[in-house]
C-alpha cells in the first residue's frame, strides 16, 4: 500500500464517514410538531341516500380530493352560508309569548 493510498484508507476515509454521521444526527435533531397547523377536529356521522353519496363521490373524483374532505368543504360553506343568511352562529333562548 502506497503512503496516498494509506492516508486515504486510515485518515481521510474514516473522517468524511464522521462528517457523514455528524451530517444524519443533525438531520435528525430537526423536530417537527405535528399538529401544529391542524384544526381540531370532531367526528360525525352522516347517513347519506345513494344518489347524493355518488353524486359527492363524482364531484371529489372531479376535484381529486377525497370524499372526507369533500364533505368537510360542503358543511364549511353551508355553515358560511347560514352565517350570511343572519343565522346566530350561537345558541339563543327563544321565548314564545
Amino acid at each position: 500500500m502506497g503512503s496516498t493510498e494509506s492516508w486515504w484508507y486510515k485518515t481521510r476515509l474514516p473522517e468524511l464517514q464522521r462528517e457523514e454521521e455528524e451530517r444524519q444526527r443533525m438531520k435528525n435533531k430537526t423536530s417537527v410538531e405535528i399538529g401544529k397547523d391542524e384544526e381540531p377536529w370532531e367526528a360525525v356521522n352522516l347517513e347519506l341516500k345513494d344518489k347524493d353519496f355518488i353524486r359527492i363521490a363524482h364531484e371529489a373524483h372531479r376535484r381529486d380530493i377525497t370524499i372526507n374532505r369533500m364533505i368537510n368543504i360542503i358543511l364549511r360553506d353551508g355553515m358560511a352560508s347560514a352565517a350570511a343568511q343572519g343565522y346566530p352562529s350561537k345558541p339563543q333562548l327563544l321565548n314564545e309569548s
